[in-house]
């Protein structure tokens, strides 16, 4: 009879756990609605960041390059790199169509939370960012987001280049961690012939943000292990100032135009961009996916 009561109790206690997590609210659908939208708040809410103009200790360098840190927890991250680590190694890739010897892939191919998460992390940094440009904000899509594998049996880095078209801003997020998945690596930035060149290597779930076609870059090559970066291309918007005959409103607030006013590159094509997703397991459109990202070998 001992025994009994004891399994008893403990399909009773575990009963509630098994279906709802920790919650507890077995029979009330409108406290586990509760909780989701408060789970769904706490994704908008904005967590301040450590931001860190490079090169440290340079406050003269011609270089808008910034280091946005812990914008992915290491838990995200894994769980990336997992989902990256798989596509990868089932050919899931794609070269974007561009000049550089690149094997990429799409973070719309990765698992719904994995986006998500990652999408969140980008949004942080590019807003963070903002903060350090005023009167500047960075705007981007995630169709355009793909995920940079540098594998020490494969492709080891990747040579000078700047990011092509005019953007605005590159950012790149590590989602492998330095020493354990990988040894070496890193980002190299020449800001120009009077200033020397400097290394951004940041941290797991940080970002790396820089001018997109003006900024002469490098991938270094790693030594070991398979590094992997996310990235995405921002175009980069100037809040307009409300004019003294305008009153103040949040349409005018919104108001953006962009900052290269000179810019006479032909817009991309309107309408939706392709449903990247829909290509998962199957031959990317690569002609598509190369008018995202022109990069110019130098």
């Amino acid at each position: 009879l001992g025994p009994s009561k004891k399994l008893s109790r403990r399909i009773l206690s575990d009963g509630p756990q098994s279906g709802l997590g920790a919650s507890g609210t077995a029979g009330n659908p409108m406290r586990s609605a509760e909780q989701a939208v408060s789970r769904t708040k706490d994704i908008g809410k904005e967590r301040d960041v450590p931001c860190i103009r490079l090169p440290r200790g340079q406050t003269r360098s011609s270089a808008h390059v910034f280091e946005i840190q812990g914008v992915l927890s290491p838990n995200a991250c894994d769980r990336a790199r997992e989902a990256v680590n798989e596509a990868f190694d089932a050919g899931r890739t794609t070269d974007r169509g561009v000049s550089l010897p690149t094997q990429d892939v799409m973070v719309s191919s990765l698992p719904q939370r994995c986006q998500d998460e990652i999408k969140e992390a980008l949004e942080l940094a590019a807003s963070r960012v903002s903060r350090e440009l005023p009167g500047v904000t960075l705007e981007f899509t995630m169709s355009r987001a793909f995920v940079i594998v540098y594998d020490a049996k494969r492709q080891k880095g990747l040579k000078k280049h700047t990011d092509g078209r005019k953007e605005g801003a590159t950012l790149l997020l590590l989602i492998s961690k330095p020493q354990r998945d990988f040894v070496g690596g890193g980002t190299r930035f020449f800001p120009g012939i009077l200033e020397s060149s400097f290394d951004a290597k940041p941290g797991l779930g940080s970002t790396i943000v820089f001018p997109s076609d003006t900024l002469q870059h490098e991938g270094l090559p790693i030594k070991r292990g398979r590094r992997l970066l996310v990235c995405v291309f921002a175009t980069k918007k100037q809040i307009a100032p409300a004019t003294p005959t305008e009153e103040a409103s949040p349409e005018t607030d919104a108001t953006c135009a962009s900052v290269d006013a000179d810019d006479k590159t032909a817009p991309l094509a309107e309408g939706p961009p392709p449903d990247i997703a829909q290509l998962r397991g199957k031959a990317y459109d690569d002609r598509a996916l190369a008018q995202e990202c022109a990069c110019v070998i130098s």
